[in-house]
């Protein structure tokens, strides 16, 4: 029921900014820092809603517990199979990754909110792709803004990146972070990443 709970206060939370935002003239472009408070608020209830669901927080701290012995070269050898395989569209590693149950459930995480999210993206406390809702470039991402402006600053650490196109969802998004915490320890366990499309806050 809490699950449950907080999808419908995420839900709420987009509806509020959406009517909010609907006294803006069509072709006004998006303020950065008027938008701000929302795409914060929106990150806030996504992690709660993550951190909720019991195969999602577990399957981040296994995935952050057990990469603790990972050497770099190991690392570099899972980015570079990333990369062939993402070229061609299939492969074991894509396979692991994002026919996984923590990309099964991200993409129950976005469902209610699929209009505005162009995509969800799951990192563990290394940086490292463990899910996500459509294929990305790269599997290891901590040398991007999204892991290096969140994690290494603190729970609930947020970032949010000015709009760029994105090719894969043919649109101009925002992508926006935040530091995951396990909600027992205190300790940061990951990262979430929502690309957020800019046509839906333009308008």
């Amino acid at each position: 029921m809490r699950f449950i709970g907080l999808v419908a206060m995420s839900v709420l939370t987009l509806a509020v900014a959406c009517h909010r935002g609907s006294a803006q003239a069509p072709g006004d472009p998006v303020s950065l820092s008027d938008q701000r408070p929302r795409i914060e608020g929106l990150l806030r209830d996504l992690a709660a809603v993550l951190l909720a669901d019991p195969i999602l927080l577990d399957g981040v701290r296994s995935a952050s517990a057990g990469n603790d012995d990972w050497p770099p070269a190991l690392i570099a050898e899972r980015d570079n199979q990333w990369r062939l395989q993402a070229k061609r569209g299939v492969g074991p590693l894509l396979d692991q990754v994002l026919g996984g149950p923590l990309s099964r459930q991200l993409v129950l995480l976005r469902l209610p909110l699929a209009g505005l999210l162009a995509d969800l993206a799951l990192m563990d406390d290394r940086g490292l792709l463990i899910a996500a809702t459509r294929l990305t470039s790269d599997y290891d991402q901590s040398d991007e803004p999204k892991f290096m402006e969140t994690l290494p600053a603190g729970p609930g650490a947020i970032l949010v990146e000015p709009p760029a196109y994105d090719e894969s969802a043919d649109d101009y998004v925002i992508a926006a972070s935040i530091t995951l915490t396990d909600p027992w320890t205190g300790r940061p366990i990951g990262v979430l990443t929502a690309n957020i499309a800019l046509d839906t806050l333009d308008r």
